[in-house]
């Protein structure tokens, strides 16, 4: 099971990029306002008020020679209050992900490691699988559509298009569509923006919480694939 430090160490994302703790951890606020470009007035060495000094005082805030300005998790929310009310809100939410999908990720790998015996060959794996990936970039729709009892992913994604869950446009210069999730389950953190590199065409990862949400709607999309399996044969068989 996780342990809060293991959940405290977990990487964030903020505005699509990852930062990660040291094995303190802590994180890098330099890394994070490079990354993110702010401003230089806003770099952690120009943070000087009394809650910066309390937070130095408390071991919270730590400023390491050739390294930068490392701070706790309340001494990065801190910090984001200070930049702006839009960043700290930012921050904020990153934390509150981290811990939603360490969480059910955790709770996912018990309940799948409490499978029957003879299904425990199958469970391992697949609680494996969601505690080293669900709790980072995420996993591919495939992946989810699998562990959730999915059987026809590419279908699924098109009763979702259905419902207005997921959205469909053409691609620019092949002739096909483009299916995603609808801009309210990346907001919901169901899902994580992604490179497309490497193979993964969605541009995008299913989350803990999105498998989560997936799994409730399983029953729902497989009686909807089956539906129109059942309609489609009925109409083959008037021709």
């Amino acid at each position: 099971m996780l342990t809060l430090n293991q959940t405290e160490m977990l990487p964030i994302v903020i505005e699509g990029l990852t930062f990660i703790a040291n094995q303190d951890h802590m994180w890098n606020l330099n890394e994070i306002q490079k990354g993110l470009d702010l401003p230089d007035s806003k770099a952690p060495s120009q943070w000087r008020n009394a809650v910066a000094d309390e937070l130095r005082a408390s071991a919270n805030l730590q400023i390491i020679d050739k390294v930068g300005t490392l701070a706790t998790e309340a001494g990065t929310i801190a910090y984001a209050m200070w930049v702006s009310t839009d960043f700290y809100l930012m921050v904020v939410h990153a934390f509150v992900t981290m811990r939603n999908d360490s969480i059910l990720s955790a709770r996912m790998a018990l309940l799948a490691a409490a499978e029957a015996d003879t299904k425990l060959a199958t469970a391992v794996p697949k609680a494996d699988l969601i505690d080293t990936r669900l709790t980072g970039l995420g996993i591919t729709w495939g992946q989810a559509c699998k562990l959730a009892n999915i059987a026809k992913p590419q279908l699924a994604k098109q009763y979702l298009v259905s419902t207005g869950r997921f959205t469909s446009r053409d691609h620019p210069t092949e002739y096909k569509k483009i299916i995603k999730p609808a801009s309210q389950g990346f907001d919901w953190g169901f899902f994580k923006y992604c490179s497309t590199s490497f193979g993964n065409e969605d541009g995008y990862r299913v989350t803990a919480k999105g498998l989560a949400w997936l799994q409730g709607k399983a029953q729902e999309i497989n009686a909807a694939i089956a539906e129109r399996a059942r309609k489609q044969a009925a109409e083959r068989r008037k021709k």
